[in-house]
Formats: C-alpha cells, sequence, structure tokens
C-alpha cells in the first residue's frame, strides 16, 4: 500500500504497532505517539472479524464498533470478487452531556490513537464487564437463514436432521450470576418458557412462518454480536464513558435486483447507566473509498436521510478504480432514536409536530400518549470533514467528536450554507445549516444548490459523518439505530447518472425497512410426492405445514408498491 506510516501506541497493558496508510488520518505533525498515562484496567481491543458475504458484497466486519475494513484495508468489496472496494471505514459515535456537565463520548475511527469500544454485555446493575467476558464475547455469530428454514422443516418429522452449531450455539441469554441481561440475541420461543430450547423447537428469530410478525433478525444472511463502552478507558475520544450496551447484527439478501448490491446495519442501544445524558446524539461515522480514493465527492440528500459517495469525474482511475461511467454509494440513515416528548419539532419530517403526544390511545394499548410513540429522528446533521488536522480537519478529542456530532466545527464554530460550510469558499454565506453539499434539496434554503462542484472542491480522500439528535438519553432506554448501504452504477452517463440510480435504489431500499425487511419471495414450490403404480405414475402436489401457500392462500405485501397520494 502506499505512504504507510508507523504509529506506536503504547498503554500499559500492551504493546503494539500498527501499519497506517494514508486513507486513514494522515500524521498529525505534532504529535508522533500517545501515551495513555491514566492506569489502563479491564478489556483488550476487539480482534474479532468475520465476513457478510451472502450477496453480491463481501465487507468484514469488526466487533469493536467499526467494518468494512481489518483494521489495514478496504473491505468492501462489490461487485463480490472484483477485486474492488467502495468503503474503507465506519462506525457509531455517540455523544452527550451528563447533569453535573461532563462530557461522555464513544467513538471509533482507526484505532490509531485508542479504543472506545469492547466486546460483550454489561451487567446490568452497574454497567460493569470483566476482561474473561470480553475475551469470551470476543466473537460474531454468523447464521444463514437457510439453515433456520431447514430446521423449521425438518426438526419435527426428519429424525436425521442434525441441527447445526450456528442454532445450537445462538447467544440467547446472558449469564445472570454475573449480572448480564437474561435475554440477549432473539429467538421465537416455540412453548413460551422463556428458554432458548434448540431441542425443543426453538430457533433464531426469523420470520420463517410468516407468521411472526415482531420476528427480530433480519436478512438472508445475519451476523450477530454484542459490544459496549465500557470495558476500559476511551482511548480514541479521551472522554467518560456513556455505559451503553449494543446488541449489533450486519445483515443482507440474495435477490435479482438492486438489493443484492445492499447491506444492512441495526443497533439496539440499551443505556446501562443509573443516570440520564443530555443533549445526545447518535451518528453513522463514514470513511468511503470509491474505487481509487484521491478522486471522491461526497454530498446528501436530505429528504432521503441519504450520505453519499461519488466520483469527482468520469472516470475512476488506477488499478483500484472502477474505470469509466463509475458507480455512487450512499448510506441511509432509515431510524434513529426517540425524541423527547413535546419537544416542538418535525423530527422525522412528515409535516407533523410532536406526533404521539396527542392525548389519544394510538396503539390500542391502555397507554395514553404512550413513550413508544415518540417520534424517531432521522438524519439531522450531515457533515463532511478533511483528512488533516485544520478547524475542519480530522477529530482530535471528545469534544471534537461531539461537535461534529452537532454540525459544530473544532474552533466551536457552526457550520454555515455554502462554499467550505465555514464561511470560505465560491457561493459561501453566513447562514447556520445542518447539511453540507445537499444538492436542492435541503428545504431551508430553497431555490439554492451546494455541492462540491459549486464549492470548487476538488476531488480527494473524504469521510462524512451523519446524526440524528439531540434527545435525552435516559437511564435503561432502548433506542434502534437502524442504516443502510446501497449502491448503484449506472451503463452510462457518467458519475451523475450513477447518483441518481443511487436515489432511486435507495427509495426502494426505504420501503424494504418500511415493510420490516420482509422480501416479496413468491409463493413455496410445493411438495411432490410420486405413487408408482403398474404402467402409470401419479404425482401428487401438496403444501406442508411450514409452506407459505397450505390452502393456495399464498399472500405477500410487495413493498414497491404503494397506494398513490391521491386515494
Amino acid at each position: 500500500m502506499n505512504n504507510k506510516i508507523k504509529q506506536i501506541v503504547t498503554l500499559s497493558f500492551a504493546f503494539y504497532s500498527i501499519a497506517l496508510m494514508a486513507k486513514e488520518n494522515v500524521p498529525n505533525p505534532g504529535v508522533t505517539s500517545v501515551v495513555n498515562t491514566r492506569v489502563a484496567a479491564g478489556c483488550n481491543p476487539s480482534k474479532s472479524k468475520t465476513d457478510l458475504d451472502v450477496n453480491n458484497v463481501r465487507t468484514t466486519i469488526m466487533g469493536g464498533g467499526d467494518m468494512w475494513w481489518d483494521l489495514a484495508d478496504a473491505q468492501y468489496e462489490i461487485p463480490k470478487g472484483s477485486k474492488k472496494n467502495s468503503m474503507f471505514a465506519g462506525a457509531l459515535w455517540i455523544g452527550g452531556v451528563d447533569d453535573g456537565g461532563q462530557l461522555k463520548v464513544a467513538a471509533m475511527t482507526y484505532r490509531q490513537s485508542g479504543n472506545d469500544f469492547w466486546p460483550g454485555p454489561l451487567n446490568t446493575a452497574n454497567a460493569t464487564i470483566s476482561t474473561e467476558e470480553c475475551v469470551a464475547w470476543d466473537d460474531h455469530f454468523k447464521l444463514d437463514r437457510a439453515e433456520v428454514e431447514e430446521y423449521v422443516a425438518r426438526f419435527a418429522t426428519d429424525p436425521t436432521y442434525v441441527i447445526p452449531n450456528s442454532i445450537l450455539e445462538w447467544p440467547a441469554h446472558g449469564d445472570e450470576t454475573l449480572g448480564q441481561d437474561e435475554f440477549l440475541a432473539p429467538f421465537f420461543d416455540a412453548n413460551g418458557n422463556d428458554i432458548y430450547e434448540p431441542y425443543d423447537g426453538d430457533y433464531p428469530d426469523y420470520n420463517i412462518t410468516g407468521t411472526n410478525d415482531n420476528a427480530r433478525l433480519f436478512g438472508d444472511q445475519t451476523l450477530f454480536w454484542i459490544f459496549n463502552d465500557k470495558g476500559n478507558i476511551h482511548t480514541e475520544t479521551e472522554a467518560e464513558p456513556l455505559g451503553l450496551e449494543i446488541h449489533a447484527q450486519a445483515f443482507g439478501f440474495t435477490a435479482d435486483n438492486e438489493v443484492n448490491d445492499m447491506t444492512f446495519y441495526n443497533y439496539k442501544v440499551i443505556n446501562r447507566s443509573t443516570l440520564p445524558l443530555n443533549d445526545t446524539y447518535f451518528g453513522q461515522w463514514v470513511d468511503p473509498d470509491l474505487g481509487y480514493y484521491l478522486d471522491d465527492y461526497v454530498g446528501c440528500d436530505v429528504n432521503l436521510g441519504l450520505g453519499i459517495c461519488y466520483n469527482g469525474d468520469a472516470e475512476d482511475e488506477g488499478a483500484d478504480g472502477y474505470g469509466f461511467n463509475p458507480p455512487a454509494i450512499g448510506v441511509d440513515f432509515f431510524q434513529g432514536p426517540l425524541s423527547d416528548p413535546n419537544d416542538g419539532l418535525d423530527n422525522d419530517r412528515d409535516g407533523l409536530i410532536d406526533e404521539g403526544f396527542d392525548g389519544l390511545d394510538n396503539n390500542n394499548n391502555g397507554l395514553i400518549d404512550d413513550p413508544q410513540e415518540r417520534e424517531q429522528i432521522i438524519m439531522s446533521k450531515f457533515v463532511y470533514y478533511n483528512n488533516d488536522f485544520t478547524t475542519m480537519g480530522n477529530p482530535e478529542s471528545g469534544t471534537d467528536i461531539y461537535n461534529y456530532l452537532r454540525g459544530i466545527w473544532k474552533d466551536n464554530v457552526p457550520m454555515t450554507y455554502g462554499g467550505d460550510g465555514h464561511g470560505g469558499g465560491s457561493g459561501s454565506t453566513t447562514d447556520e445549516c445542518n447539511f453540507m453539499f445537499p444538492g436542492t434539496s435541503d428545504a431551508s434554503f430553497a431555490g439554492t444548490e451546494w455541492t462540491e462542484v459549486t464549492a470548487g472542491n476538488v476531488p480527494a480522500d473524504r469521510r462524512f459523518l451523519q446524526s440524528a439528535g439531540a434527545f435525552t438519553l435516559q437511564p435503561g432506554a432502548v433506542n434502534v439505530i437502524t442504516t443502510g448501504v446501497v449502491w448503484a452504477r449506472a451503463k452510462s452517463g457518467g458519475q451523475t447518472a450513477s447518483v441518481q440510480l443511487l436515489k432511486i435504489y435507495d427509495r426502494e431500499a426505504q420501503a424494504l425497512f418500511d415493510n420490516n425487511f420482509d422480501i416479496l419471495n413468491g409463493p413455496d414450490a410445493p411438495d411432490v410426492t410420486v405413487r408408482e403404480l403398474d404402467k402409470e405414475l401419479i404425482f401428487t402436489l401438496s403444501n406442508g405445514a411450514t409452506s407459505n401457500n397450505i390452502d393456495e392462500s399464498y399472500s405477500e405485501k410487495d413493498p414497491y408498491i404503494t397506494k398513490p397520494e391521491n386515494l
């Protein structure tokens, strides 16, 4: 790889070095190494890495909240087998301020200067974890839906069937003697006794039968893992921990359309802390490297909640490049945290303010203004920053990361519309804004256009951040974050045509999310029974108990068909 540098990160419990590339943060001229003077205790950074590879994407998922790389190289290969990558790295960023004014942040970038996340579930009473438990949970649980489908079809009727280890070893329960939550990885409880018993008909919680509307696992292939921000001191941000336990799944679908080029990520974020956190933001940090990494642009579509990376010209050059008519890639923030009640904002931008707090029992569950009716906060900030150490460059502290989550530069100046977003460059204004390079999609600046092209930027190495907030993170609160990566390559029309196609595909991804990731599969093929008679074969077609077409009753909702607005 080009321009490798080596940075030594010294910890009291270990010494290690990591080879870094120019695609990661360039070296800070004022820092040659990072020395943590605080006593480190507890967990080591996660080493687990597993590939999600069910469809036209092969990507590596790490166990420490980071993904799309292997600590050295880009690992988001699409098309699979092409040796062309469209992403370099990504991770969750989370930050807020407690009642005493203490900043708390958890984030990952390239592990150059440290680590904020560790493997495993926390003790529910005091939000702690032991070194041994971090080691025990430094793993991904990889599952193919077809394995579970076969289990449902054969377990009760086929004495020769052998349950695969992926089902037997499913981490359904925590160790209650260590204070862990009783329920971890979701499972379908056949007899309703709250105990995962695969030898009694229980299985990982896909909607295999078509009747489990509350299924909590998705995709044709799923990676499940658990990580936290309390396993050790935060050496990436040098901020105080939040006390978070995160149940994550990465998944993809096999399909004969553009869904075959998508991957999705679902995070169940549990606040194990006993104190509230104010002005909290959740963010998806992205370092896209679209083929050749030094000729990229980024931008966003506000209405779609989509962050976009596209080539700066019509050809993506070099051995790593995609060539002419290069693709575009985007990250959609489908689902964000729950808003505070009655905050006066339209957090999901559907034209309604404070919906769910109308004094009505909208869910028919006996609860007036059910807390779960609060609005989902979708992408509320989109920030681009440079790969340098200027005031608009790489974050160097937890304060910088928290500022970026809020759309504020490292010198505490809020983002402004146009130009470079900091009051300079072509088309700059003094108007504060929430979204950088939105094209014409920002309704707050209707009739104007702001892109990297209008700003006069030179294509280069890019990274961006999508965040959702602000909200109050209450003790014990559970929030679900769902994102997806969408990829598109037009056959002609250059890079701009790929961007337009990407937006079309993203609407289909949104429809899939809105349909709870239920893919239209069509009716199951019938079972065929052959009865052999004298000079005659009788074929009998039937639909068994696990078929979705019993009595020719097949019915599925097509997520891509929506009712016209005027009906």
